[in-house]
């Protein structure tokens, strides 16, 4: 197996991930989104040496290799489109999030104004008893 073949094997497994940890993401899986990104920052090292070897193994033939090179941006072109989809997902999940919460908290505040009414009436009726 060629270092170019081997890098773009890589890639594809890299693409995998990410497409994984986008169904994780929809999914609400965090554990799983996480596993995913473990793989992915193991990998990473790996891409990053194999690409040395493309480039050292294009030079020692004498050609530029303009296919692989294109085959190559390709694969990084679509992983960084995969990317941003999640960066996407996960934005809309946090905005929800943050909006359900501040929801809460404004219902707890007026859950909170409504004891202290209650308490108020309750107060002056036992006052008005006694």
């Amino acid at each position: 197996m060629t270092a170019e073949s081997a890098l773009l094997d890589a890639y594809t497994e890299w693409r995998r991930l990410v497409a994984a940890a986008g169904y994780a993401i929809h999914s609400r899986n965090w554990a799983f989104v996480q596993e995913c990104h473990g793989v992915i920052e193991q990998l990473q090292p790996q891409i990053t040496q194999l690409t040395r070897e493309v480039s050292r193994e294009w030079r020692q033939s004498g050609m530029d290799c303009p296919a692989g090179r294109e085959k190559i941006r390709l694969a990084v072109l679509e992983l960084i489109k995969l990317i941003e989809c999640n960066k996407s997902m996960i934005n809309s999940v946090r905005e929800r999030v943050t909006s359900e919460y501040q929801q809460r908290q404004q219902a707890g505040r007026n859950l909170k104004r409504l004891q202290k009414s209650y308490a108020m009436v309750d107060r002056q009726t036992w006052s008005s008893v006694s």
